[in-house]
């Protein structure tokens, strides 16, 4: 046998390559169409989360996973608002929409959601 040669091997436990090989690529066909954003139509395309960033609520606020660099972040109250808005699809102004659900007499969550938005469009975790 020469060393470029592959022994076949046989028996309980083993599978062809090309089984193996077939098995793959559906996994991976399957794992990119999971992960594929739907087309937006003109009218949908506002912000959004980033392709690769999910967000799950959790009683303090909530999580957002960054799935190619696996970075978490929690989020507070106000940060997860904010997130649930543009999750839902907010065509218009995410704080003018916050604005309208929830009473903020100081203006302090305004300017917080304004300085969280920035944020996550600098880390890219949002796409308009």
């Amino acid at each position: 046998m020469e060393s470029s040669e592959v022994p076949e091997q046989s028996g309980p436990g083993w599978q062809k390559p090309e089984i193996i090989r077939d098995g793959l690529k559906a996994d991976m066909e399957r794992i990119v169409n999971e992960e594929a954003e739907p087309p937006l139509s003109s009218k949908e395309a506002g912000m959004q989360l980033a392709k690769f960033v999910k967000f799950r609520e959790e009683k303090f606020g909530g999580v957002l996973f960054e799935t190619r660099s696996e970075k978490v972040y929690t989020l507070n109250r106000t940060a997860a608002a904010v997130v649930r808005e543009i999750v839902a699809g907010a065509n218009g102004d995410v704080i003018e929409r916050l604005k309208q659900k929830y009473q903020d007499p100081t203006g302090a969550m305004e300017t917080e959601a304004k300085a969280f938005l920035a944020d996550l469009k600098e880390k890219g975790l949002v796409t308009e």
